[in-house]
């Protein structure tokens, strides 16, 4: 079981539009009020393409054994007023094929995440995790992230 984490290329976009579909479909059935789908497939892949060649992004793939099974995204921020923060890299998404999941695969995105984000300049890395992807946290946590935000919702529905 050879796995291989590295940089995406344009080539790669189709597929990883497949796994951030996948992504919006499992957040939307955690809460469709708070989680949108604002990108086709299409747009999704261009998104994803342009991303590659980005100087504040990186867009990593997992292959095992020769096929791309998972994806992560990273973006830098030198500075976010919003958020209080400084040179900080966000890990915008992470998937890993279900058929793959078990393997590390997911940890080793994470691991390639990290030194990604220090080469983009960043000395932290920041993420959301849904409230209801508990399987998430504790992969986040068991990887050494920490809770420091609670994000809240009020519909004005």
């Amino acid at each position: 079981m050879a796995v291989v984490i590295r940089r995406a290329i344009p080539a790669d976009a189709d597929i990883i539009a497949g796994y951030a579909g996948k992504l919006v479909a499992q957040h939307r059935e955690y809460n469709p009020k708070r989680f949108t789908c604002l990108a086709n497939h299409e747009q999704m892949a261009e998104y994803y393409s342009g991303q590659t060649a980005s100087p504040n992004a990186v867009v990593l793939v997992a292959e095992l054994n020769g096929k791309v099974v998972g994806f992560a995204y990273i973006q830098f921020e030198a500075r976010n007023y919003a958020a209080l923060l400084e040179s900080a890299a966000w890990l915008h998404d992470i998937f890993v094929d279900e058929t793959a999941r078990g393997t590390n695969i997911g940890k080793s995105l994470i691991e390639a995440s990290a030194k990604a984000s220090k080469e983009l300049g960043a000395d932290k890395l920041m993420l959301l995790a849904a409230t209801e992807n508990r399987f998430a946290q504790e992969l986040f946590r068991q990887a050494g992230f920490r809770e420091t935000m609670a994000e809240m919702m009020l519909s004005l529905d």
